[in-house]
């Protein structure tokens, strides 16, 4: 699949374009994506979550709601819109099915459990080009923290800081790198 094929057939200055007169009132993008992906969409969320039709129609239809949302509001960023897209339908679905206790842990235990995420080229994707986002503290503190594995403990009194304002910008970081790799 082509990069641009991952945002619907979109170049980066074409989404550009449609995502600012999305902003005015002009549908034409939303509509673009709801016509090429909502019933793909869908169909992932029955076939990967043994989800209903009805409760995978509902689940869908919230994540585009929630997706053209965020594109108004500049959440969301050219890159892989059809995985985002996709992610988000999922997630509504487990919000969903949890809310009225028909969530089946077992697969999604299984599930998460064979989803091998550091090789999906897809996610790491997402997350390149998050953390190109970041500035050099919170890449720094980031890597320490989870590559390093050390304490935040250690880290502050390495840096001369206290490990509440430590906590707080490392909370921060991860916020920030949330809003551009998963669109919260």
């Amino acid at each position: 699949m082509t990069f641009e094929q991952k945002n619907f057939n979109l170049s980066e200055i074409e989404f550009n374009e449609l995502r600012d007169k999305l902003v005015n009132g002009d549908q034409h993008l939303f509509e673009h994506i709801f016509l090429q992906h909502f019933q793909k969409c869908m169909d992932y969320v029955i076939r990967e979550d043994k989800a209903e039709d009805d409760v995978a129609y509902d689940a869908t239809m919230d994540a585009f709601l929630s997706f053209r949302m965020k594109l108004v509001q500049g959440k969301v960023n050219y890159g892989n819109l059809r995985f985002l897209l996709t992610r988000m339908a999922r997630q509504h679905y487990y919000k969903r099915a949890k809310k009225e206790n028909t969530l089946d842990l077992d697969l999604i235990q299984h599930q998460v459990a064979d989803e091998d995420f550091t090789n999906n080229a897809d996610v790491m994707e997402l997350l390149q080009r998050g953390w190109s986002t970041l500035g050099e503290k919170c890449k720094h503190l980031l890597h320490s923290f989870y590559y390093l594995g050390q304490p935040l403990k250690s880290i502050a009194a390495r840096t001369n800081r206290k490990p509440d304002a430590l906590r707080k910008q490392k909370q921060r970081c991860v916020d920030q790198l949330r809003g551009v790799v998963l669109v919260k």
